[in-house]
């Protein structure tokens, strides 16, 4: 009888390693899967910082997938347009009561486009960016 519990606690110990392996093995396995699809999902989907516009600028430069903010006073009441929405695809301004959000700009593709500012009280600037 004490060479039975001997041989079940072996074969017990055994199969704890095995289990112990395999967990690893899987492990190791998960930890790359996640690894690439950690890659390639951040690849696809980094944020990258807005290009940021003060408000005494009059030209930027920015790359092909960048957001601008343009820095403005009154963001809820001032208005932006642009003379070439093929270059840039424009976001007014806008206060909803829990957050106040500048107007700006994402680059769509290479090229210049001007940006008009319109301020509240009627004045303008123009802000030329360059995308490449």
């Amino acid at each position: 009888m004490i060479s039975m519990r001997k041989t079940a606690a072996i074969g017990a110990a055994g199969l704890l390693g095995i289990a112990v392996l395999a967990g690893c093995s899987s492990s190791d396995e998960s930890a790359t899967d996640t690894t690439s699809v950690s890659e390639s999902t951040s690849e696809g989907t980094q944020m990258l910082p807005p290009v940021i516009i003060t408000v005494d600028q009059t030209d930027a430069a920015a790359a092909v997938g960048d957001f601008l903010d343009i820095v403005v006073e009154d963001p809820a009441n001032t208005t932006i347009s642009v003379d070439n929405a093929n270059i840039l695809e424009i976001t007014q301004g806008s206060d909803d009561g829990s957050a106040v959000m500048n107007p700006g700009a994402k680059a769509l593709m290479a090229g210049t486009a001007t940006i008009t500012v319109t301020n509240p009280d009627g004045s303008t600037r123009d802000i030329m960016v360059v995308v490449s």
